[in-house]
């Protein structure tokens, strides 16, 4: 339990920022993801986050979210081509 604690913290703390600042600074005004991508994406930080949270009162209900969290994920995909530098921020690690 620890341990995915801590990885959804990274997740909370540090990736989701990053990610959101580079869609919502560059991505969305390139082209490659769209404003409804970035909303969705939010979305899915909140679901991520409300999970986080519930991890101590009902670890079941936090997976099932993170679950279905991924696979809202998994539905946003770029229009075009992303450079390199920012595609290893969207590939999954």
């Amino acid at each position: 339990m620890a341990d995915i604690v801590s990885k959804l913290w990274t997740l909370i703390d540090l990736q989701i920022p990053l990610v959101t600042t580079d869609m919502e600074t560059y991505l969305l005004k390139e082209g490659i993801f769209t404003q409804d991508d970035l909303n969705k994406f939010k979305e899915i930080s909140k679901s991520i986050k409300r999970a986080y949270y519930a991890l101590q009162r009902d670890p079941e209900d936090a997976i099932k979210t993170l679950k279905k969290a991924l696979e809202e994920l998994k539905t946003i995909q770029p229009k075009k081509p992303m450079p390199p530098e920012m595609k290893i921020r969207f590939e999954p690690s």
